[in-house]
């Protein structure tokens, strides 16, 4: 039995013990889980977090050391939109190359889909970002190019925040979460990161404007793990 189904089957047992009415049937429910978990090695504190699961992004906008602040509002527009919460991780190349992904945690499958989201808003993003820059006066420098760009995503994710239909995470799948952050956090694996401010610079208001304009327009395809092929808005209707 690999782990995802002997994890599953415990998952299952536990449930199962947890919303049984009849004691005897709780009772071996238990005994079978207890059962596999010492067979396979997995601990009490491991079966607590068998609810929630991880799931990375393919990549991110930005490999900065320091995530700017656009990307941690991309993030949390996918946390509220999904009920999970993230945290920034690297993937390294072939030559060990680090690239920025965000690994998201949660219960389900929701992780994988709220990766699969990420990186669908981030091309967007991404490619929005592309375009408002070729718009700006070639005569820029280029550190106001950057600083009215980076604006420009915090608009933009600004914008999709707006339109964003609300997941909101139950009070126990809020309080697993937390646990498994502060486990993750207590074994080093996730820390906390700080925010890269956009640098001042003329004409920002405007840069800031037209990204919000530009992420109210975003889209989400919803063909996740073989489901419908449709585009839809990520929610709400168009400005």
């Amino acid at each position: 039995m690999n782990k995802e189904k002997y994890l599953a089957k415990i998952k299952k047992l536990l449930n199962l013990a947890r919303k049984a009415t009849n004691s005897n049937e709780a009772a071996a429910a238990l005994r079978q889980a207890q059962n596999l978990m010492k067979q396979h090695g997995v601990s009490e504190s491991e079966a607590e977090f068998i609810d929630i699961s991880e799931a990375s992004t393919k990549g991110s906008p930005s490999n900065a050391q320091t995530p700017p602040k656009y990307l941690g509002w991309l993030v949390e527009v996918i946390n509220r939109a999904f009920g999970v919460q993230a945290m920034f991780d690297w993937r390294y190349g072939k030559y060990g190359t680090p690239h920025r992904v965000v690994t998201f945690y949660g219960p389900d499958s929701r992780p994988q889909i709220a990766a699969y989201a990420f990186d669908v808003l981030a091309r967007q993003m991404t490619a929005a970002r592309k375009n408002f820059i070729a718009k700006i006066h070639k005569n820029t420098k280029p550190a106001t190019k950057i600083a009215r760009a980076d604006l420009f995503c915090e608009g933009w994710a600004n914008g999709v925040y707006q339109i964003v239909a609300e997941l909101a995470p139950t009070e126990s799948e809020t309080t697993l979460m937390a646990a498994y952050k502060q486990r993750q956090m207590d074994s080093g694996t996730m820390k906390t990161s700080a925010y890269r401010e956009a640098r001042e610079c003329s004409r920002s208001n405007e840069a800031s404007v037209a990204g919000f304009v530009a992420g109210r327009q975003a889209q989400l395809n919803h063909a996740v793990n073989g489901a419908t092929n449709e585009t839809k808005l990520i929610g709400g209707q168009h400005a």
